[in-house]
């Protein structure tokens, strides 16, 4: 059974031999591993797909990520500025200065803008390289952030949180359209170069940030539109959501996409309380656990976890977020060699 197969038969609750296991992403943490920052991965001359393809294989992860650099020229064709630097693409001046503002803005120009950048443009690059060494064996997973969060991204978390609690409703649900065209405008194009697993961050819905109520009005709409709009191109859809998520498992699940990544959550009560309608992707704390505790403690860990959810299926072990810089790679091994002995 390869990688792919193993992982497809996971996300259709089918027996397989055992657990797969994956990273939510890493490519930060490969770059900073290699002494080179996102920009500096993209400049390579294969735009850092080998040296990708070579680092998730020592891992272990039987999903590879691509694509994760692709959408921040928006910012950068609006109006901000982004620096793309050792640990994260930091955005250094926000496009909106507030909600009305986007009002200035033609989405299908930022998208056609967004697609000559040359970042862009690498990073499809880096994605169809990939493709090409790996083969039909292995998934490659991608993508950016959610159209929510990538709304929150353009005026600035703090701001958009403001504006939530006492801006105009509309307003918000326009500037999150837009950003769902600009989501689905290069998930699309991810999808044309070899993506078979769309991954959609949606930090900035943490339930510790914002009420289920909120996240069933402004999140899951836009998530849901930029699925179905992707599935005739790639139905397999995982959403990630930092935090407590424990109230949105059933909303989740209800809305048929693949996987849900989790954080801080009771993986075998989130399994129940889905009815078996989506795989669970984590749940290993990457601070917590696997920057902080022995690769030992690591191995056992994960080991209990598979055995928790092995009645259940549709499960893939994994970190509870993307990778901390200081994570050790034997601590990732650990994780691997569970899944494998599970």
């Amino acid at each position: 059974m390869t990688n792919k197969e193993r992982v497809l038969k996971t996300l259709r609750f089918e027996q397989t031999d055992r657990a797969p296991f994956a990273v939510l992403n890493g490519q930060m943490w490969i770059a900073a591993r290699h002494g080179l920052t996102m920009a500096s991965l993209l400049d390579l001359p294969d735009a850092g797909a080998r040296l990708l393809v070579d680092a998730y294989r020592e891992i272990g992860t039987e999903i590879m990520t691509s694509g994760c650099s692709a959408a921040w020229p928006m910012m950068e064709v609006m109006g901000g500025k982004v620096e793309m630097n050792a640990l994260a693409a930091e955005i250094l001046v926000r496009p909106l200065g507030s909600l009305e503002d986007i009002a200035k803005f033609d989405v299908e120009k930022v998208i056609a803008d967004m697609r000559a950048d040359r970042w862009y443009q690498r990073t499809i690059l880096q994605l169809r390289e990939m493709r090409k060494i790996v083969g039909d064996e292995t998934m490659i997973g991608g993508g950016f952030f959610g159209p929510f969060t990538m709304a929150a991204q353009m005026l600035g978390v703090e701001d958009f949180m403001v504006e939530l609690m006492t801006g105009e409703e509309e307003d918000v649900k326009r500037l999150v359209d837009f950003a769902a065209e600009i989501v689905i405008a290069y998930l699309e194009d991810l999808t044309d170069n070899g993506l078979d697993l769309v991954t959609v961050p949606e930090p900035a819905a943490s339930g510790d940030l914002i009420r289920p109520s909120d996240f069933e009005k402004f999140v899951l709409p836009a998530d849901v539109k930029v699925m179905e709009r992707i599935a005739p191109k790639c139905p397999n859809y995982l959403i990630h959501i930092c935090g407590k998520t424990d109230k949105l498992v059933p909303v989740v699940a209800a809305t048929g996409m693949s996987v849900f990544s989790v954080d801080s959550i009771n993986m075998v009560r989130a399994q129940l309380d889905s009815a078996g309608r989506c795989a669970f992707f984590g749940n290993l704390s990457p601070a917590g656990i696997l920057a902080s505790k022995p690769a030992d403690e690591v191995y056992a860990l994960s080991k209990a976890l598979c055995a928790s959810m092995k009645p259940y299926g549709g499960f893939i072990l994994a970190p509870g977020c993307d990778l901390a810089p200081n994570i050790p790679l034997e601590n990732l091994q650990a994780m691997a060699r569970a899944a494998r002995e599970s």
